[in-house]
């Protein structure tokens, strides 16, 4: 038997088995350490792996902490800047001395919205607190006088002429019949159809009435409520008259004192009568009550309208849907005077941009000597921020985004500051 019979043999003996030769020993051992090294190798490249994905992070936490740190600078140069276009450069300076123009401290006021009006509660509407009333005034716009004050609850009665201080439209003379004269000896009268009447001021007017209205609450009143004013379409018009004389004659607190709120009956009458072509007093009187007004006078139109009412058979509860609390009509009135005071100074030197665009300019607590400010202290860019300032709160902004109203009021500016010095 050859030397490779005998290997062959033993080879193939079941006694001895592979794992027992040297030759496959040595290559197990080599397997086991290749497998170490590659164990080995694999765990250095994690290590490596792990190594540069930290720093990797630890620079990308350093490079978002320097943005970071960089947008809140300029963040707040921003808002340093806003601040200084709003509040005045001096403010935010630490150094007072003057730069470039005059140093100021006026503040631009924040965003204004127009204060919502609220019903009365229920349970402060009753029949005994409405008092019937209507109002004569000097003309129809947010400036006017009232001429003459006319209420009713009852049997009693309240009729008043008030001589203004300005003087009455032709429009309101031709549909009141008052109008102011002059005597010879040059004082001023109140006529009213060709006839004097006594006319007092609208001070002592309008603390007759309130009086007046204080004996109607101690008579009629016996739970301790307000008067109710009650007028046809008194929210858009008398309710603003009366409220508007008694901020001028500083006569808001006594009128609060015992008014507890308004009632319109032209929103009542809609709702109780829908589907009808005109809801003047005068149309709904004639179909309703099946009878003309005789003529114009202020204390027929106050009974009329207690007919009116009475006739219809407009339930209190509708009636009471359409009322307003006097503290939420005060802060509207007041809202829309100033308002309208900060539109007319718009109205005389922008007099191009629409009229709804100068009328959301104002309504949002800004006047021309606001927007001239801004552009003084910060040139364009300020003043188109002023305009699309965001409303806190809504999706709205101040004013407007659309560039072609920037452009428009920065034109104004630009040529006017070509023609002076100083805007």
């Amino acid at each position: 038997m050859t030397l490779t019979e005998v290997s062959q043999v033993k080879l193939s003996d079941n006694d001895l088995s592979r794992e027992s030769s040297p030759t496959h020993v040595y290559r197990s051992r080599i397997s086991s350490n290749s497998k170490s090294l590659q164990e080995k190798d694999t765990k250095t490249a994690l290590d490596r792996i792990n190594k540069s994905i930290s720093r990797s992070t630890t620079r990308i936490k350093k490079d978002t902490g320097k943005l970071r740190r960089k947008q809140l600078q300029q963040s707040l140069l921003r808002t340093t800047s806003t601040l200084q276009v709003k509040d005045g450069v001096s403010s935010y300076k630490k150094d007072f001395g003057y730069d470039l123009y005059t140093i100021d401290t006026e503040e631009i006021p924040a965003p204004m919205r127009q204060p919502e009006m609220q019903a009365m509660a229920a349970d402060e509407v009753s029949d005994d607190c409405v008092v019937l009333f209507d109002l004569e005034t000097t003309c129809t716009g947010s400036h006017a006088e009232i001429t003459q004050i006319a209420a009713m609850k009852g049997d009693q009665r309240f009729n008043k002429y008030v001589l203004p201080t300005g003087n009455i439209s032709t429009v309101a003379a031709d549909k009141t019949g008052l109008s102011v004269q002059t005597t010879v000896q040059g004082s001023q009268i109140l006529v009213h159809n060709g006839r004097r009447v006594a006319a007092g001021s609208i001070h002592s007017v309008l603390s007759e009435f309130i009086s007046w209205l204080r004996s109607i609450q101690g008579t009629n009143i016996t739970n301790g409520s307000k008067v109710i004013l009650c007028g046809h379409n008194v929210r858009v018009f008398g309710m603003h008259a009366i409220i508007s004389e008694a901020e001028r004659c500083h006569l808001t607190q006594d009128l609060q004192a015992v008014v507890g709120g308004f009632m319109d009956t032209l929103p009542s009458l809609r709702q109780f009568l829908p589907g009808r072509d005109s809801y003047s007093q005068a149309n709904l009187y004639k179909d309703i009550v099946n009878e003309e007004c005789e003529g114009h006078s202020l204390v027929e139109d106050v009974s009329a309208l207690a007919e009116l009412v009475t006739v219809s058979g407009i339930p209190l509860e509708v009636l009471a849907q359409h009322t307003v609390m006097f503290h939420t009509a005060v802060e509207r009135v007041c809202y829309l005077n100033e308002k309208n005071t900060r539109l007319k100074t718009l109205k005389g030197h922008l007099s191009t941009l629409p009229s709804a665009t100068l009328n959301k300019i104002a309504c949002s607590g800004l006047q021309y000597s606001h927007l001239k400010l801004v552009f003084r202290r910060g040139g364009e860019a300020a003043l188109k921020h002023l305009l699309s300032e965001p409303i806190s709160g809504t999706r709205t902004v101040r004013v407007s985004k659309v560039k072609q109203v920037h452009n428009q009021i920065i034109g104004h500016f630009r040529e006017v500051l070509t023609q002076s010095s100083e805007v």
